[in-house]
């Protein structure tokens, strides 16, 4: 499969994005979200945005290298600024690793909580939180991803990935509005794949082309394990 880089066309004074992949249903932009996100049209926001925590991810050199699944990665594009919610949260939303930003968010009874199932480490969360606008009370979701130790075999490209499974139970649950999701910083493209498992239209913004690319063949590769 070709995929075509994302570049940005100049018509008068207008900016036009052009796809870096579509399908049916799915649309991904290689960019920056604040930017493209003024072109798009959509109803929802899920995604897991860089905190704003330099947070490292050369996990060798963390001393990780006897796990099997260990590698390095590149940095999370703008992890090494405090991230800003605000052009985020003006539809429902879902932010991961809210807890890093909290200060900069409305107050909210309605969190997310991805339970690990993880043994109590010295360096790795056993959850994670995500802040919603729409959610009423605390949800936990458990899942088992530790390591080569996961409850979901998908592979890992991304050093922050989400299981798609998480992302499938954001969207089915019974709060989430309908509509079209967008997914500003996708990484790994765990939101878009939930999306077209269950059905939805969805929008994924990525400043990495690498990722990009394994998004799209993550999604192509959806329709071979179908058949």
């Amino acid at each position: 499969m070709a995929f075509k880089a994302c570049f940005l066309r100049t018509t008068g004074v207008d900016l036009t994005p052009a796809p870096y992949y579509s399908e049916p249903g799915i649309t991904i932009y290689l960019g920056d979200a604040r930017e493209i996100a003024r072109y798009l049209t959509y109803d929802l926001v899920i995604t897991d945005p860089p905190y704003g925590i330099s947070h490292p991810t050369a996990y060798k050199a963390r001393g990780r290298s006897k796990l099997a699944s260990c590698r390095d990665y590149p940095p999370v594009a703008g992890d090494g600024a405090p991230f800003d919610p605000a052009p985020w949260i003006d539809r429902p939303s879902v932010l991961f690793g809210a807890n890093y930003f909290a200060d900069r968010l409305p107050s909210a009874s309605g969190w997310l909580v991805w339970d690990k199932q993880r043994p109590h480490t010295l360096d790795q969360a056993t959850a994670e939180l995500a802040w919603t606008n729409f959610v009423k009370g605390v949800r936990v979701f458990r899942h088992l991803w530790h390591g080569c130790m996961r409850a979901s075999r998908e592979p890992l490209v991304h050093p922050t990935q989400k299981p798609t499974a998480l992302m499938q139970w954001v969207l089915g649950l019974k709060w989430t509005p309908p509509g079209v999701v967008l997914d500003p910083f996708m990484g790994s493209g765990s939101t878009l794949k939930a999306a077209k498992l269950e059905g939805r239209e969805a929008i994924g913004v990525e400043m990495s082309e690498a990722y990009c690319e394994a998004a799209a063949k993550a999604l192509s590769a959806l329709d071979v394990e179908r058949t």
